[in-house]
């Protein structure tokens, strides 16, 4: 038996094809993940594939800055894209937005392709630096909420400060020292000027001064304090 063209359903064939290119480049909707154990961290991504990562980096991250009385004070949202992030003018693989309070990061995959060697401190991109750099802006979040209510520019330092020690301190032993002695530097002294400008020439050596100074204070309380407080653009160590 000889079939015939039904013209209503060519046209409707036709259209869906049509159409196809534009439902595929839309982008997919995100759900919403949470830690168990952790509920003042959730998670807005398409999957739940960097669930575990993150809830792991809550987790050290909380620990690390419940050291130096610090914990989030309200729910932090943590958003997964694959994009890289234009933060003031260089390429980033997460950032913390003080105003809706939210981290955006890239996913692991996204980061592992998005060049043909990502580093982080001078070394290769892997599982444990992806801990690492979510602590980094989860430390953000955080010391924001504990910080004093002052404008955004003049605590950059301190944020970093924290940030970057934290990032430094959720590391695997192993690799934390690895990087320590690779850089061959000391804490920061007495008398030294702790600024984001250093940090943009050397971020290695700036995290590992900040991590050393705090970690081998006597009484780190009066520092956080100064930290928290914070009104300039560069930190004069005490």
């Amino acid at each position: 038996m000889i079939q015939r063209n039904h013209p209503k359903r060519s046209i409707i064939a036709l259209v869906l094809l049509l159409l196809a290119p534009i439902y595929l480049a839309l982008p997919v909707s995100a759900a919403q993940y949470r830690c168990d154990n952790i509920p003042e961290v959730s998670l807005s991504a398409p999957n739940d594939n960097m669930l575990d990562y993150v809830c792991t980096a809550a987790a050290r991250t909380f620990e690390f800055l419940g050291r130096y009385q610090m914990g989030p004070q309200r729910p932090i949202q943590v958003e997964i894209i694959e994009h890289q992030i234009n933060s003031g003018g260089y390429k980033a693989f997460g950032s913390y937005d003080r105003q809706s309070e939210r981290v955006r990061i890239m996913s692991l995959p996204a980061v592992l392709n998005s060049s043909q060697s990502p580093q982080m401190y001078k070394m290769p991109f892997d599982q444990e630096h992806y801990i690492g750099a979510l602590a980094h802006e989860l430390a953000h979040a955080v010391f924001h909420q504990n910080a004093v209510d002052v404008e955004e520019k003049w605590n950059n330092t301190a944020h970093e400060y924290i940030a970057h020690a934290t990032q430094l301190g959720v590391l695997a032993a192993p690799k934390r020292e690895q990087i320590i002695l690779s850089e061959e530097t000391g804490p920061w002294e007495s008398g030294d000027e702790i600024s984001v400008t250093y940090m943009a020439f050397n971020p290695t050596g700036f995290a590992v001064k900040s991590y050393l100074h705090l970690t081998q204070l006597s009484n780190p309380q009066p520092f956080i304090k100064l930290l928290l407080n914070h009104k300039w653009l560069y930190i004069s160590v005490p």
